[in-house]
């Protein structure tokens, strides 16, 4: 019932590199009015307003979200193929008041006032973690690529001998920019050249001054700021990769990844009938062969599973709507057992 499949992982193709933006979640920062919401638009991106940053550009597919439940319903709409069809990304600005949102909606799931409040009791920053990655993660599974849009700050670094610089970093808290970060394939940052006023987009710094990193390991350190150019960039980039690891490595086509939703009712319907189809479970309190049987071996390897997942004591029809990964894990277990199940079982 998992994602995972036997006969799925024995044909598993090797992966690929996509020249396509999609599945890829790329986190630009910059100066104001460098192009950052610009850069979402040329992606052809359903841009998320966390802030209102589109009023003056033209051409922009634009949504004001007010809260983490419009993030949240926006995930399910990234499953509908109509959405599929009309967006090829989604651009959150910014991803700092975005975070905020997630912020809230956990410290209030939590009752809590801040992440950090209640210790590993409450586990706050564990929890806005998984709830915030697995919202986005989700979004560039179903094939879309993911801009983060986030302004631009100096902070002070201490080096190990104790002497100090300035370095370039996105303006949200560095325990939730860390996060933000690891799940991120490309972080760029965005800003004017001093001498000629051009824009740039830097995706190394060989020399620490900004906190930027790409996991493509042949692009380019800088490029000059824009969509295309970022494309291009990327393809080059992945043309070095080819020379590497051969044309196999790479594809045109947009990435996708099938993701088997585990639906609660049909999991409970399922766990009923596989325990209905064990001889004796109808007739189990009577005083027949297959009732005994079905006491004396099934009942206790059930009962067994069935604590495994849920908890010492507690029954499948307890299961809760929260725990159908479990329900689902408890169902493979049960299906094992009755596979391999000796002959004095029948």
């Amino acid at each position: 019932m998992a994602n995972f499949d036997l006969d799925d992982l024995l044909n598993l193709e090797p992966s690929k590199i996509s020249r396509d933006l999609s599945g890829y979640i790329t986190y630009v920062f910059g100066a104001p009015k460098v192009g950052k919401t610009t850069l979402a638009r040329d992606m052809g991106a359903l841009i998320v307003a966390c802030e209102d940053g589109t009023r003056a550009l033209t051409g922009a597919y634009a949504q004001k979200a007010k809260n983490w439940s419009d993030i949240r319903a926006l995930m399910r709409f990234c499953k509908d193929d109509r959405m599929k069809e009309r967006y090829k990304a989604i651009a959150i600005d910014t991803v700092d008041v975005c975070a905020s949102f997630c912020e809230k909606f956990v410290c209030a799931q939590l009752d809590i006032q801040t992440l950090g409040e209640g210790g590993w009791a409450k586990n706050g920053w564990s929890t806005f973690k998984k709830e915030f990655e697995e919202v986005f993660r989700t979004i560039t599974m179903e094939g879309y690529a993911v801009l983060f849009i986030s302004h631009d700050k100096t902070e002070e670094v201490t080096r190990p001998d104790g002497t100090k610089y300035n370095r370039v970093v996105a303006t949200a808290p560095s325990s939730i920019n860390n996060i933000i970060k690891n799940m991120s394939d490309i972080i760029a940052y965005g800003y004017f050249d001093p001498t000629t006023q051009e824009r740039y987009m830097m995706l190394r710094s060989f020399d620490g001054m900004a906190d930027v990193g790409c996991r493509f390991q042949y692009i380019e350190s800088k490029i000059p700021f824009g969509y295309q150019n970022l494309v291009d960039a990327l393809n080059a980039a992945i043309d070095e990769e080819e020379k590497h690891a051969g044309a196999d490595a790479v594809t045109t086509e947009r990435i996708t990844y099938e993701n088997k939703e585990l639906d609660f009712d049909e999991l409970m319907k399922e766990f009923s009938d596989i325990i209905a189809n064990i001889p004796g479970s109808s007739d189990a309190k009577q005083e027949t062969e297959e009732g005994k049987q079905f006491i004396e071996y099934w009942a206790p390897r059930i009962t067994e599973i069935t604590s495994k997942y849920l908890g010492t004591g507690k029954k499948v029809a307890q299961c809760t709507r929260a725990q159908v990964e479990q329900l689902s894990l408890i169902i493979d277990d049960l299906k094992e057992i009755i596979q391999t199940k000796p002959e004095k079982a029948n």
